[in-house]
Order: C-alpha cells, then sequence, then structure tokens
C-alpha cells in the first residue's frame, strides 16, 4: 500500500509497542496534506491491526515527545491490540529515525 500515491513518501523508521518494548514490521509514510484526500500532513504507521491503537479519523491530538531514537506517541490510555495472533498491551509508540528528530528535538513535547 502507498505506492506511487503522490503526496505520500515512505521513508525508513522502526516501530516498537511500549512498555512491551516489542518491535514491530510496519511501514511508516509521510503523507502531505492536500493529496491522496489528505486534510492535514500527517505520519502514517500501516500494519493490519494497529489501527485500533490510534484510530483513524478521529483527531486524537496525543502527546507527542522527542525521544532519542525519534519520537514517541503517547495514547489517551492503555489499549488491547493482537498483532500477527499475539496480543499486546500498548500505552504508547515509539517511531525511531533520526530523521524525526529534526522535526520534535529530544525532550520536547508537543500534540498533534
Amino acid at each position: 500500500m502507498g505506492k506511487n500515491i503522490p503526496g505520500k513518501l515512505r521513508f525508513d523508521a522502526h516501530i516498537t509497542l511500549m512498555p512491551s518494548e516489542t518491535k514491530i514490521d510496519a511501514e511508516v509514510y509521510i503523507h502531505l496534506k492536500g493529496y491522496a484526500r489528505a486534510r492535514v500532513s500527517h505520519l502514517d504507521v500501516e500494519k493490519t491491526g494497529l489501527g485500533k491503537v490510534i484510530r483513524r479519523g478521529r483527531g486524537n491530538f496525543l502527546e507527542i515527545m522527542g525521544v532519542e531514537s525519534g519520537l514517541e506517541v503517547v495514547l489517551r490510555e492503555r489499549c488491547q491490540i493482537i498483532l500477527d495472533g499475539e496480543e499486546f498491551t500498548v500505552s504508547s509508540i515509539v517511531i525511531a529515525s533520526s530523521l524525526l528528530n529534526k522535526v520534535v528535538q529530544k525532550g520536547a513535547l508537543t500534540r498533534a
């Protein structure tokens, strides 16, 4: 998904579910406002089953923390999800990419 769609650019990032520190295989995209129905520029983290963590189209407005490896998206409340047949409790998601450290520096907080 996401191949050859103008305004949806894949980039290398590693995804970790917290607090279990479980690394998952997911695709990460920068989705630019005005392209492919995007109303705002945003990051897409795509993996079947992950949609139950951050529901799309809901205006989640979550806390984003700059961490050494990239960004940590903090959920309002813990949730249970099933990925690849395994159950996880998730309180936040770390998106590790040095590119993201240029967006939110380590130790900085914002909401998005």
